[in-house]
């Protein structure tokens, strides 16, 4: 008979494709990320990212959000506040603290980013079937709903 734990365990396969997809959804934002033009660390523009997602943010909290150290985050938020990508926000809750907020400028870096990626993207997709590309296109609406549901743990 089976405890509940080993009923509730992925199975070894489920891992591994778990493992496989988290592989190929890496080596394709990478691949999609190198474009000419592109003069902004990744963790730049997944921190606008993570700040047009959810709104301001603190520090501490956008250092979770990116696996790196409060200060190593620190140092990030004000090379960027002073290339006016992100500015201060007094945070509401605690008036001692401070949100950081994505700003026009930052926005458009990383729309300009963003749509760069897309036009690398673009030649590849061609290639592809329209039945691909439909499988294609549900699987970013499935991966959207995995990620909220980790980002909600």
């Amino acid at each position: 008979m089976q405890t509940q734990q080993e009923t509730s365990r992925p199975s070894e396969e489920t891992e591994r494709r778990a493992s496989e997809l988290i592989v190929a959804a890496s080596r394709f934002v990478r691949a999609a990320s190198r474009h000419r033009g592109m003069d902004r660390s990744p963790i730049v523009l997944r921190t606008l990212s993570n700040l047009k997602a959810s709104g301001p943010m603190r520090i501490g909290d956008l250092a979770v959000a990116e696996h790196i150290t409060q200060p190593t985050m620190t140092g990030v938020v004000k090379r960027m506040e002073l290339e006016g990508l992100v500015a201060r926000e007094s945070d509401p809750d605690d008036g001692r603290a401070w949100l950081m907020a994505i700003t026009p400028a930052g926005l458009g870096v990383l729309e300009e980013f963003r749509s760069r990626a897309a036009a690398r993207v673009e030649p590849a997709l061609t290639h592809l079937s329209e039945e691909e590309r439909s499988v294609l296109w549900s699987a970013a609406r499935i991966l959207t709903k995995v990620t909220a549901e980790l980002d909600s743990e």
